[in-house]
């Protein structure tokens, strides 16, 4: 019985990860006369705003940045991404999630963003939701808008 449920079995797995018969639709990835607008901007450790009760899920650090160029069109159409610029000047696009060490073990540190028309937000959370001394952080903030 083992002998002929094993090949039944592994050929049910093999084959009901096949798509066969998928289709893909196209879409225009980029408008004509799409522009691109590029910014750095730093984020210094003494500015950084605490949000919610330290120590409860909800709890985070950030940070505000007018953009004008965030506009309803933008928020619709086009898009905007922010990388954190590190030490050696490579761009890691965010959300960005690395291992920190905060002096007696290594905790996970999530940086991310959220933007609404004109306002970019930059936000620091640890998976203890406590909140630790920030370090001076420069982004690279990449706004898509798209043509007409």
């Amino acid at each position: 019985m083992k002998k002929i449920v094993f090949p039944i079995v592994l050929s049910a797995i093999l084959f009901s990860g096949c798509d066969v018969y998928r289709t893909y639709e196209t879409y225009e990835v980029i408008k004509q006369g799409t522009d691109m607008f590029v910014d750095y901007i730093d984020a210094y450790g003494a500015d950084w705003k605490l949000s919610g009760t330290e120590g409860q899920p909800g709890c985070y650090v950030y940070q505000e940045f007018r953009f004008d160029e965030i506009t309803d069109n933008v928020l619709n159409e086009g898009a905007v991404l922010v990388y954190l610029v590190d030490a050696e000047g490579r761009d890691n696009i965010l959300p960005y999630v690395f291992p920190v060490d905060n002096q007696s073990e290594l905790i996970m540190q999530n940086i991310r963003f959220d933007v609404e028309k004109g306002i970019l937000t930059l936000i620091i959370e640890w998976q203890d939701f406590r909140k630790y001394l920030q370090d001076n952080y420069r982004f690279k903030v990449c706004i898509l808008k798209p043509g007409k």
